[in-house]
């Protein structure tokens, strides 16, 4: 989604101290936290910040965090990146890497090292986001082909010095602006680049699904089309309330046209918004055409770990449909960070894609609160993750 904010982006040495700040808390939550973030049997979870060095010179950190199979092995790379609310005020101190936790989940499960990764501008990422400084007449839209290339090869290249990487196997996925973005860095013709998966890509959205200069971006999806060589699937919902399939295929035909190799998909209905599949959706909603493509290009697709999907038991006050369905929805999603909270009553909150587990158990109780329907009943946390607590 593409609108322009007025919000100031953090000076240069502000974001020094900032990124110099998160590289050591970082380093000290992931050895403090370590039993914290395994949360499935067979997988290892890591936060990262990733340090790179832009073309200019300049350097950057970037947000992310890897899952992968355990072992003491070199996994194929999947690069999974973020799409965009558009205003700095969500992207920057709301987003985190666990909003696609779900995809690096499915991804790790079936052999590789999933690693998501946030752009500038998003997250405790530095620098600005890549439509700062755009507009809906102006959206600059070969400007965030260039920024999303640098930082997304940038983060590559970081990536793959780390001894469970893949030097020369890499795939790139993203939704929304990031499916816009890992085309990009597609074109960008890095080495080992196997697959590119393209979740609802585009940019430059605004009302009734119109698109901002949308001839500039069929130009720059040309662009990126000719200068492509990696395979590419595209997924577009059919109630995407922002890119619909018919706006998806225009960006895909202009793609194609120019030389770019690729296969359109029309997934499904999914929510209202069937836009936020990717990380809104169940592994069985998406996983099966993309494992197809995978297994035609020859790349992982089998399953490599299996999740336990052991059920927690119901809260024995949840009286209610609505907290039943929420519930059983809370059993099933295979997400890190979440939590559910409830009162006597059978009123309930719930949170998911916090950063930290304490942030997701401080969002269940706020969200359970504010609905409860006797003023003295008190909420309680129920589960954290996938675990009965002790409140």
């Amino acid at each position: 989604m593409f609108i322009s904010s007025s919000l100031k982006q953090p000076s240069g040495g502000f974001l020094f101290l900032l990124c110099t700040w998160l590289t050591v808390h970082t380093t000290i939550v992931a050895a403090d936290s370590v039993k914290e973030n395994q949360q499935f049997e067979g997988l290892i979870r890591e936060p990262l910040m990733l340090s790179v060095t832009l073309p200019d010179g300049k350097p950057a950190l970037l947000d992310a965090f890897v899952t992968r199979p355990a072992g003491f092995k070199r996994w194929p790379v999947a690069l999974i990146t973020n799409g965009t609310v558009g205003t700095a005020e969500f992207d920057r101190w709301e987003m985190n890497p666990n909003r696609m936790s779900g995809t690096a989940l499915t991804f790790a499960r079936h052999g590789y090292a999933a690693v998501v990764v946030l752009r500038e501008g998003y997250g405790y990422s530095s620098g600005g986001a890549e439509y700062t400084g755009g507009t809906c007449v102006r959206p600059q839209h070969d400007l965030a082909k260039k920024r999303d290339t640098e930082d997304l090869l940038g983060a590559l290249s970081a990536i793959r010095l780390q001894p469970w990487a893949s030097r020369n196997e890499a795939i790139l996925a993203g939704m929304s602006a990031g499916g816009f973005g890992v085309l990009a860095a597609g074109a960008g013709r890095p080495s080992g680049i196997k697959a590119i998966i393209n979740f609802d890509g585009g940019r430059g959205a605004a009302d009734n699904a119109s698109v901002c200069d949308k001839a500039g971006l069929l130009k720059t999806f040309a662009a990126m089309g000719a200068a492509s060589h990696a395979p590419s699937l595209w997924l577009y919902s059919l109630n995407d309330r922002l890119f619909p399939p018919l706006t998806g295929i225009s960006f895909f035909n202009s793609y194609a046209s120019a030389g770019g190799s690729g296969r359109f998909v029309v997934m499904p209905p999914y929510g209202i918004n069937g836009h936020v599949f990717m990380e809104s959706a169940p592994e069985s909603f998406w996983w099966g055409p993309v494992a197809k493509f995978l297994r035609e290009k020859g790349l992982p697709y089998r399953e490599e770990v299996a999740v336990s999907r052991k059920k927690m038991p119901f809260p024995p006050s949840l009286n209610n449909a609505a907290g039943t369905s929420a519930f059983r929805e809370y059993q099933s999603a295979q997400l890190y960070e979440k939590a559910f909270a409830m009162d006597s009553s059978g009123d309930w909150g719930v949170s998911y894609w916090a950063r930290s587990a304490p942030e997701a158990a401080a969002t269940a109780l706020r969200n359970c609160q504010k609905h409860l329907k006797n003023t003295w009943g008190k909420c309680r946390i129920y589960a954290v993750n996938n675990a009965v607590v002790q409140d």
